[in-house]
């Protein structure tokens, strides 16, 4: 009885970080896309209504889901207290502390973090070209993890159902 307990509880423990690789790589392709539409919210703001970069940020940050709607609201606060910093000094701080509670990964945030430095000083063409930009990179990075979540998913479960019956055969 205590047994069949342990192969359950070794079993369930290893499909659950074969579940967990696969989740990671869904989860950030849902962040890159939630990315991707507050980018062309931003475009908009910026081309077509001329909104003031705090208001842009707040009205992004309602408008998009999770962990990057709230990095959004961060970015809207922080650019409303208006104590000196400046707005690309304001997308590095927050983008670095609030990166660690997404699937983000570190060539994304680094890309992201890019892109803050053209952040508030260009004129509107130079803003709309650095968001392009930012934008060819997160299609490129849903291709390929689309490709790759197709490919390792699978590969994720299936390790995590053989390494835990390794497990257990080399318990009993």
């Amino acid at each position: 009885m205590i047994r069949m307990l342990g192969v359950f509880l070794i079993m369930g423990a290893t499909l659950w970080f074969g579940a967990y690789f696969a989740m990671k790589e869904k989860y950030r392709l849902q962040e890159l896309e939630e990315l991707e539409r507050g980018l062309f919210y931003l475009q908009g703001q910026i081309s077509y209504l001329s909104a003031p970069l705090g208001e842009a940020m707040e009205s992004i940050g309602w408008k998009i889901q999770g962990q990057l709607g709230d990095i959004f609201r961060q970015l809207a606060e922080r650019m409303a207290e208006k104590q000196g910093d400046s707005a690309e000094e304001i997308w590095q701080d927050v983008w670095k502390n609030e990166a660690v509670h997404t699937f983000l990964t570190v060539e994304d945030l680094a890309e992201i973090l890019h892109f803050g430095k053209s952040l508030g000083y260009l004129d509107k063409n130079q803003q709309e070209n650095s968001i392009g930009l930012l934008l060819r990179y997160i299609e490129g990075a849903l291709l390929q993890g689309k490709k790759r979540l197709e490919k390792n998913s699978r590969l994720y479960y299936g390790m995590g159902c053989l390494s835990g019956l390794l497990i257990v055969v080399i318990l009993l």
